[in-house]
């Protein structure tokens, strides 16, 4: 049977900016190693991934200077995370280009946020042999079912000082998924659409909600509460619990 090949892109170029903190966010220390270093290691124990692209901002003055546990390609990033991504994916395809007689169509693109330190490996692998042992063109993300009652908000205005926000309606939570990162597509087709949500200014805020614009129905692969995105500085906390 082919074999996949599967290159993981993992975008770092951003500066955190609800964060708080002096430095980026990738860079902040747990245990005595950056965010972005855990981020690598649980890359690291996925044996099908074939591949590392980290991309880093323009002006990033740390990355270089750390050790990874995977070897790292170098991917200069842009200033919103879809040009970051797609710049990965870039650098992707045109070193599969190089290769000789390689097969397009068996390679897949792993995008995983710098700022998911706490990812569990075995999920990882799940969501590899989930979407590719069946093929599933549309890909798939992990992803946790909504626990909480969710509510829709309203915004009520009597003027400019006397502004609040109420609930609107209840929403189903047993149809809504909290998306998270890694997220598992085919490389010819990721960088189809990525290629033209830059040149026509499509935005989206995640890979899956880009393949849904295109028609595609991404597939939800159950992960882990665990799986934090390192967002405001007490995120640090709870990282540093799942982390030891």
């Amino acid at each position: 049977m082919k074999k996949n090949i599967i290159h993981t892109v993992v975008v770092a170029a951003g500066v955190g900016k609800r964060f708080g903190t002096s430095i980026p966010k990738q860079y902040c220390q747990i245990h005595g190693k950056t965010v972005l270093q855990h981020t690598i290691s649980a890359l690291s124990q996925v044996s099908a991934i074939d591949s590392c692209y980290l991309v880093v901002s323009a002006h990033d003055s740390w990355a270089k200077s750390l050790n990874f546990d995977l070897p790292i390609h170098w991917v200069v990033g842009g200033a919103e995370r879809m040009n970051s991504v797609y710049y990965g994916v870039q650098a992707v395809i045109e070193t599969v280009y190089d290769t000789v007689n390689s097969d397009l169509h068996s390679h897949w693109v792993l995008i995983h946020d710098a700022g998911r330190p706490c990812v569990n490996p075995s999920d990882i692998k799940n969501l590899i042999q989930t979407v590719c042992d069946k093929n599933y063109q549309s890909g798939g993300l992990l992803a946790v079912p909504m626990r909480d009652t969710v509510k829709q908000q309203s915004l009520v205005s009597q003027n400019l000082e006397n502004q609040y926000v109420v609930s609107d309606k209840t929403l189903d939570r047993s149809m809504l998924w909290l998306a998270q990162t890694p997220q598992l597509f085919p490389l010819v087709d990721l960088y189809d659409y990525l290629t033209i949500a830059i040149n026509e200014k499509i935005a989206f805020t995640d890979e899956a909600s880009l393949f849904e614009h295109f028609g595609k129905k991404p597939m939800l692969v159950a992960g882990s509460q665990q799986n934090i995105k390192l967002t405001f500085p007490e995120d640090l906390q709870f990282a540093q619990v799942f982390l030891t």
